[in-house]
C-alpha cells in the first residue's frame, strides 16, 4: 500500500515504466530526426523510383468487391487490432510468397509483413520482419504535414508539430532502427496509414523519404501496387545487404569456428564479404551483439570473425563496419597512413573498404527538393587483427599519430581503448579521425557535425556544437573517461540512484538551444572550473590513490575553462618575472600563441607513473559492474567495453585501471600535448604545473575565479622543492 492509499502492483510499475521508456526513446528518436524526413513525394513518383517493376513482374491486378469492403472497413475501425485484420482482408492477396501478421504481442512492431516460412514456422520478430506497418484509426496521428514545395521548408515544415504526430513519428523511426539494427540492409521500407490515408516511408543510415499522403480507398491501386512490386522485388532490392548471408558450412566446420570464436554451440554463422586489393575476402561470425539506437549516422557495429581455409579456421579477428560521410576518409586509409609512419599500438589491418553498393539515397532526393542538405553515407567495413578490451598505451599510440602522422582521433571512449593478447594497448575507431592538412576545409568538418561520443566529449565541444574539434580536446576525453569509469564501477557507499544522478550530470545532460542544437557541458564545465571534478561526497570503502590521481588529472582544464588574466594579473606577472633569472619563466609562458609549439611537457606521463609507485594502493578494490547494471546514455557498459565477446566481465582493481590508463599516456609524453595545444586566451601565462601530484600546491592558475596562489607564492614553491618546469 502506497502513502495515498493506493495499492502497489509490481507488474503493473514494471508496464509504466517500460511505457515511460518507450515513450522517451521515441521522443528522443523524432528529436534526433529532425529534418532528416524529406518529402513529400508523389505516391506514384514514389513506386516508380524505389519500387521500380522488373522484366518478370507480372501484371498488377485490382481489388475484388469483398476486398474493398474490408479497405473501406479500415476507415471505420476503433482500434489497431481491428485494423489489423481488415488489413489482411483487403490485401493478403497481393503479395506473392509472402504474408501479414500479427505477432500478437507487445514486443514491436506488432503488425507487418513477413516472408511464408518465416509465419509458417512462428518466428515472426524484428529480426525476420520486411516490412513494418503502423496503423492508427485517427488522421491526427499522421506524422508529416503535406506542403507545397514552391513556398519553402521554412514557412511550412514538412514534420507536424503536435504531441500525437511526434510520438509516431518517434514510432515509426524506432520501428527502423530495430530493423536496422536486428538485420544487414542497405535500406528499409514501412508503410504508414492513419484514418483513410496513407503514406510509404523509404529509410536508410541518412535519413527517411516520405510520401505524399493519398487516400487509400479511393486510390486503391496505389496500396495494391505497392505491396505488389514489393512482393516480387528480391532481397536485394527489399534493401537487404548481399554482402552478408548465412554460412554454408558443415556442422562440423561450423563448431570449429565457434570454437575459435568462443561462441556457444548452436549459434548461428554469418559469411562477411570484406573488401581486398585481390577481391573480397571471406570472414565468419556471429550476428551483430550489440544494437545501435539510432538510425542516422555512423551507426558502428562490431563482431569477432575468422576466415577459414582449407578446412582450418584462421586466428580471431576483429570485423567492425560503419556508414562513413561522404569527404571523410574511411578508417581503412588511416590505418594504411598510420601503418605508414610506423604509429605503436594500433590494431593490425588485415583488409577492407568501402562495401560495393552501401550507398544512402535519401540525400539524393534531398537535393530535387527545397530540404534541408543531407550527407551521403557509405559502408565501410574493415576486419582488424585479434583483440579483447582495455586500456594501455592507447595515449601513446593518440599522441604518435598527432606528432609523427600529423592524425587526429576525435572519439577517445571507453569502447575505443582496448588490449591485445600480450597486454599491449591498442587505441581503434579512427573513423572519425581527421589530418590536420585536411582542416582547412572546414565546410567539411562543419557539413558532418560534432565528433566524438557524447559522454566523453570535451565541455567546450559539447557547449558549443560549431566547434572545430582540436588536441585538447581529446586530452580531455581521456580525463573523462577515467572519471566516468571511477563513479560508475569503482565500490563505495554512495547508493546507485545518486551514482545515476552524477552520471547523468556530469556525462549524459543535455538540452536545446534556442536554434534547436543538443548542447551541454555546463556540468563538466563547472568541476574543471571549481578544480573538483568528481563529486565531493563521492567515497571509497578503501583509501585509493585513484581519487588523487583523477583529480591531478583534471585540475590543468581550469584554465581552459576560466577567464583569462586582466590586465593587472599580467603586469604581476612582470613584476615577478623580473626578480628571477633562472629561466623559470620566459617569453613563451606569456605569450599563448606559443603554446602551440611548446612540446617538451611530461606532467601527465609522471603523474601516471609517481601515481603507479605509491605503496598504498589497496589490496582487494576490485571495480563492480553490479554498481550500475544499466548505464543509460551509453551504447555498452564499461564492462561490455572490457569483453569484447560479452563472455564473462572481468574484475578490474583500480590500479588495474590506472595502469591502462597510463599507458594511455606514455602517449602524450603527456600533458605535452595538452600544453600545447591549449587555444590562444585560455591558458594562463603563469599557470603553473609541477611535474609530481605530491607538489600539487601548484597547478592553480592566477585568474579572477577560486582561490589561488599569488604568482610568487608558486615560483617559490617550486624553487625551494627543486622542481623544473617543462
Amino acid at each position: 500500500m502506497l502513502s495515498n492509499g493506493t495499492s502497489y502492483h509490481p507488474a503493473a510499475f514494471k508496464s509504466f515504466r517500460t511505457t515511460a521508456l518507450h515513450n522517451r526513446m521515441e521522443t528522443t528518436l523524432a528529436d534526433e530526426m529532425k529534418h532528416s524526413y524529406v518529402g513529400p513525394v508523389g505516391p506514384s513518383q514514389f513506386l516508380e523510383h524505389y519500387l521500380p517493376c522488373l522484366n518478370f513482374t507480372p501484371a498488377t491486378f485490382g481489388l475484388c468487391e469483398e476486398e474493398l469492403e474490408a479497405l473501406k472497413g479500415l476507415t471505420t475501425a476503433t482500434s489497431e487490432v481491428d485494423m489489423y485484420e481488415q488489413f489482411q482482408m483487403a490485401l493478403g492477396r497481393c503479395v506473392r510468397g509472402m504474408m501479414f501478421a500479427d505477432t500478437g504481442s507487445d514486443l514491436k512492431p506488432r503488425f507487418g509483413l513477413y516472408e511464408e516460412g518465416v509465419v509458417a514456422a512462428g518466428e515472426m520478430h524484428v529480426r525476420t520482419t520486411e516490412l513494418c506497418i503502423e496503423l492508427k484509426p485517427s488522421m491526427l496521428f499522421d506524422p508529416f504535414e503535406d506542403t507545397d514545395l514552391s513556398e519553402g521548408r521554412f514557412k511550412h515544415p514538412f514534420e507536424r508539430d503536435t504531441v500525437e504526430a511526434k510520438k509516431m513519428r518517434g514510432k515509426i523511426t524506432a520501428y527502423a532502427v530495430a530493423q536496422f539494427s536486428s538485420q544487414f540492409r542497405f535500406f528499409a521500407f514501412s508503410v504508414v496509414v492513419v484514418g483513410d490515408h496513407a503514406r510509404f516511408v523509404r529509410w536508410d543510415r541518412a535519413g527517411a523519404v516520405v510520401s505524399a499522403r493519398f487516400n487509400y480507398v479511393e486510390n486503391s491501386n496505389i496500396l495494391v501496387d505497392f505491396f505488389w512490386r514489393f512482393s516480387h522485388l528480391p532481397r536485394e532490392g527489399r534493401g537487404h545487404d548481399p554482402s552478408v548471408y548465412l554460412a554454408n558450412l558443415s556442422e562440423e566446420d561450423t563448431q570449429k569456428i565457434r570454437e575459435v570464436l568462443d561462441l556457444e554451440a548452436g549459434t548461428a554463422l554469418f559469411a562477411f564479404e570484406v573488401p581486398h586489393t585481390d577481391g573480397d575476402r571471406l570472414f565468419y561470425g556471429p550476428c551483430f551483439p550489440f544494437p545501435v539506437r539510432s538510425l542516422i549516422g555512423q551507426s558502428t557495429r562490431t563482431v569477432p570473425v575468422c576466415d577459414f581455409v582449407k578446412g582450418k579456421p584462421g586466428k580471431k579477428a576483429f570485423l567492425k563496419e560503419y556508414w562513413r560521410p561522404a569527404g571523410m576518409r574511411g578508417e581503412v586509409e588511416f590505418y594504411e597512413h598510420l601503418i605508414k609512419h610506423d604509429v605503436p599500438h594500433i590494431a593490425p589491418l588485415v583488409c577492407g573498404g568501402d562495401v560495393p553498393r552501401g550507398e544512402t539515397g535519401t540525400h539524393k532526393r534531398a537535393e530535387q527538393t527545397d530540404s534541408y542538405p543531407i550527407s551521403c553515407r557509405y559502408l565501410h567495413r574493415l576486419v582488424l587483427g585479434e583483440l579483447a578490451v582495455g586500456i594501455f598505451h592507447a595515449m601513446e599510440a593518440h599522441w604518435k599519430a598527432f606528432e609523427k602522422a600529423r592524425v587526429l582521433h576525435r572519439d577517445i571512449s571507453v569502447n575505443n581503448i582496448l588490449i591485445d593478447e600480450n597486454g599491449e594497448g591498442v587505441l581503434i575507431d579512427w573513423a572519425l579521425a581527421v589530418l590536420l592538412d585536411d582542416q582547412g576545409d572546414s565546410n567539411a568538418i562543419e557539413r558532418h557535425g560534432r565528433m566524438g561520443t557524447w559522454q566523453f566529449m570535451s565541455a567546450e565541444l559539447l557547449k558549443n556544437s560549431g566547434q572545430i574539434h582540436t588536441l585538447q580536446d581529446d586530452i580531455e576525453s581521456f580525463v573523462h573517461v577515467l572519471g566516468w569509469t571511477i563513479l560508475c564501477y569503482l565500490p563505495g557507499p554512495m547508493d546507485e540512484v545518486s551514482r545515476r544522478e552524477w552520471v547523468w550530470l556530469l556525462y549524459d545532460c543535455s538540452r536545446r538551444n534556442e536554434r534547436g542544437q543538443e548542447i551541454g557541458g555546463e556540468r563538466k564545465t563547472m568541476s574543471l572550473q571549481l578544480n573538483h571534478y568528481l563529486p565531493r561526497e563521492f567515497k571509497l570503502w578503501e583509501h585509493s590513490p585513484i581519487l588523487e590521481l583523477i583529480q591531478t588529472l583534471a585540475s590543468p582544464f581550469r584554465v581552459r575553462y576560466c577567464n583569462p588574466p586582466t590586465e593587472g594579473d599580467k603586469r604581476l606577472y612582470n613584476f615577478v618575472r623580473a626578480e628571477f633569472s633562472d629561466g623559470l619563466l620566459t617569453e613563451e609562458m606569456l605569450n599563448a600563441d606559443s603554446m602551440h609549439q611548446y612540446t617538451n611537457s611530461q606532467w601527465f606521463l609522471n603523474a601516471l607513473r609517481d601515481a603507479l609507485k605509491r605503496q598504498d594502493w589497496p589490496g582487494n578494490d576490485a571495480a563492480d559492474a553490479n554498481l550500475l547494471p544499466i548505464t543509460e546514455g551509453t551504447s555498452t557498459t564499461v564492462f561490455e567495453c572490457f569483453d569484447l565477446h560479452m563472455a564473462t566481465s572481468r574484475r578490474l582493481s583500480s590500479e588495474s585501471i590506472i595502469w591502462c590508463f597510463t599507458t594511455c599516456i606514455v602517449i602524450i609524453r603527456a600533458t605535452a600535448c595538452f600544453w600545447n595545444a591549449l587555444r590562444v586566451g585560455t591558458l594562463e601565462p603563469f599557470s603553473v604545473v609541477v611535474l609530481r601530484p605530491s607538489q600539487l600546491i601548484l597547478g592553480t592558475p592566477f585568474s579572477a575565479a577560486g582561490v589561488h596562489h599569488s604568482p610568487l607564492e608558486l615560483i617559490s614553491g617550486i624553487h625551494k622543492a627543486g622542481v623544473r618546469i617543462m
